[in-house]
């Protein structure tokens, strides 16, 4: 994705197809929807002047990422809403599947020819998600490149379903135990040609985090970081806020199921109703069940609040293939809501 540009306070026309609110309303009290169409934060403007408040949004990542700043400085909110989307900028460099030059397409490339030296943050983020792949009993995976190709997600479309020979062999390159990190020499090998990497499961949420930290190292001690639904509340955003408000919306009514309070927290929500293909009239969504080889349809959306923003982000769409009753009680969620 190329990089872009916006100003403080836009007037920005967010990606095609996704629903439009006025700045007007936006600062009554509605966020922009964003990520699955289920999550939006609703913000309330401080009164004061310890509540300067900066706010911007850009497209990154494949998608809409909208980063709030309040100082009692607003050239300081200013900075460290920049400094906030440059940390963003870092992540979509090193893990954007949709960029040719960064390091998650350099390795994906490499697979199958040897380890290939990366950055600290991609072996964290390929660790944490080869562990939660492994916890899942591999329904989980992220090496299921090879099956969002075969079905259209990326490179070109196809008109006709993929027939079981081809998921058969999109599903001989997914194995997340062929992925080798060797964190001592810094390097990550994917085993097999035809294999490949996609973190979309993972790497926004990595991004909210350092966005956030990236606030938090300017002083920033009230924010909020959105990256296409997955939302990190820092702090609060008024004084006698629990935390920041973030409404859950039915992906197919529209109706308010919930509303999250983050305080120092994240929630994200996977839902197959905005990413999709159409297929000799079968819509299929891009959550695939590594197991099958085949996307996942078992819910129409599953969110989970965690601490960070990765934990949140790998925990939706894990708890979204495992279903309730087999997610209840994983390690670091918070709350889970399935629809």
């Amino acid at each position: 994705m190329a990089r872009s540009h916006s100003t403080l306070f836009p007037s920005e026309v967010p990606p095609a197809g996704r629903k439009v609110f006025t700045r007007r309303n936006f600062l009554a009290g509605l966020g922009l929807l964003a990520g699955a169409g289920a999550l939006a934060p609703v913000l309330r403007r401080a009164q004061g002047p310890s509540a300067a408040s900066i706010e911007a949004g850009r497209p990154l990542l494949g998608t809409w990422v909208r980063i709030v700043a309040r100082h009692p400085d607003r050239d300081h909110a200013t900075r460290a809403v920049e400094r906030a989307f440059a940390a963003v900028n870092d992540v979509d460099a090193q893990m954007s599947v949709h960029r040719a030059d960064s390091e998650l397409s350099r390795l994906n490339r490499a697979a199958g020819l040897g380890p290939v030296r990366v950055s600290p943050a991609l072996l964290d983020v390929v660790e944490q998600a080869c562990a939660c792949a492994r916890r899942s009993g591999g329904l989980y995976d992220p090496t299921v490149l090879p099956l969002m190709t075969l079905y259209g997600f990326y490179g070109p479309g196809r008109t006709n379903l993929p027939s079981t020979a081809e998921v058969d062999r999109a599903l001989a390159a997914v194995a997340f135990e062929d992925v080798q990190v060797d964190r001592g020499a810094g390097t990550i090998a994917l085993a097999r040609r035809g294999m490949g990497l996609d973190l979309g499961s993972i790497g926004k949420g990595w991004a909210v985090d350092r966005a956030a930290a990236a606030l938090r190292a300017e002083g920033v001690t009230s924010g909020l970081v959105d990256a296409g639904g997955n939302v990190y509340g820092l702090g609060v955003p008024e004084d006698g806020a629990e935390g920041w408000s973030v409404a859950l919306f039915h992906p197919r009514t529209g109706r308010t199921e919930r509303v999250f309070s983050l305080r120092d927290a994240a929630v994200a929500t996977s839902a197959n109703n905005e990413r999709f293909r159409t297929i000799a009239g079968h819509r299929l969504g891009h959550i695939f069940d590594a197991k099958r080889g085949t996307p996942a349809d078992g819910h129409v959306s599953v969110s989970v609040l965690a601490r960070t923003g990765v934990e949140s982000d790998q925990m939706s769409t894990t708890a979204f293939l495992l279903g309730v009753s087999r997610f209840r009680g994983w390690p670091g969620s918070l709350d889970a809501l399935f629809l």
